[in-house]
């Protein structure tokens, strides 16, 4: 009995022994595990780029800036068919001095200078429109309310800008370079970027014309870069959208869009290059 015991145990160690050789030659057959893991590719540079302001409200309201040691803030004026969406910049004495609807852009000089920018337009003839102003110009709005009603009323983007220096640019351009016969005003900013349709046809549902308008002040050109990763691409147009555009340090473009993500363009501009994120959540903060 004994004997047997012992033999019984002898096998079950020779089978561990086995099955711990067995495991220990699996094992040296395995890939080596890296020492070093690998850096993730660059990031394009958008650190020194001076992102425009836009689009409105989104990403205008609950901020600030500061120009020429004045303090200015913009707040969502209110809630409600008639008052949401509306922006309104205040000074430090909480008086509200522009009021702005969707969809406006800007560029802010120190000195209190403003570019802003919206479409507009009809869908049969959409425009680009742009608007220079100062900032310490810009006076206290008696009764914001009434006037916020009264710019949805007219369908204006902005209401109570001071003088200012204007221009309207057709957005049916077809792609390329195209020559811009600039006001002196203009060539104080530096390259703007515009989203808006380049063609007709566009109905913000089913049919997308998105193109970039690369505006070059100072060399008085504007070139045309349809997005035709985003007009051909299976997306929700009027649910998803392309918000903003800025060009890097190395000449190229990354921009963000509404339950989109983040995303780098290839070298033609039309196309996406890679996603830097992509977020079906994504919104402009």
């Amino acid at each position: 009995m004994y004997l047997a015991l012992l033999v019984g145990f002898a096998l079950l160690i020779r089978a561990v022994y086995k099955r711990s050789t067995f495991g220990k030659q699996e094992r040296s057959n395995l890939p080596p595990i890296p020492t070093k893991v690998p850096k993730p590719p660059p990031q394009p540079d958008i650190s020194t780029v001076r992102v425009a302001l836009g689009p409105s409200p989104w990403a205008w309201t609950n901020r600030s800036h500061v120009m020429n040691d004045r303090k200015y803030l913009f707040r969502a004026l209110g809630e409600g068919p008639d008052l949401a969406g509306v922006t309104q910049i205040i000074n430090e004495s909480n008086q509200a001095l522009l009021l702005l609807d969707f969809g406006c852009y800007a560029r802010l000089i120190n000195d209190g200078t403003c570019l802003l920018w919206w479409e507009g337009g009809s869908k049969e003839a959409r425009v680009i429109e742009f608007r220079i102003f100062a900032f310490p110009e810009l006076n206290p709005i008696n009764d914001p309310f009434s006037a916020a009603k009264e710019m949805r009323k007219k369908k204006d983007h902005t209401t109570f800008l001071p003088s200012t220096s204007t221009l309207s640019i057709p957005a049916w351009l077809t792609e390329g370079i195209h020559v811009l016969e600039t006001p002196d005003a203009f060539l104080q900013f530096e390259e703007t970027l515009v989203l808006a349709d380049h063609q007709p046809g566009a109905d913000g549902w089913k049919k997308a014309c998105r193109a970039i308008f690369a505006f070059d002040w100072v060399g008085r050109k504007i070139q045309v870069i349809p997005q035709d990763w985003f007009n051909t691409g299976n997306y929700d147009f009027g649910y998803q959208w392309i918000a903003r555009v800025a060009r890097t340090t190395d000449g190229s473009i990354v921009g963000d869009g509404i339950r989109l993500g983040s995303f780098e363009l290839d070298q033609s501009g039309k196309q996406v290059k890679r996603w830097l994120s992509q977020n079906e959540f994504h919104m402009i903060t």
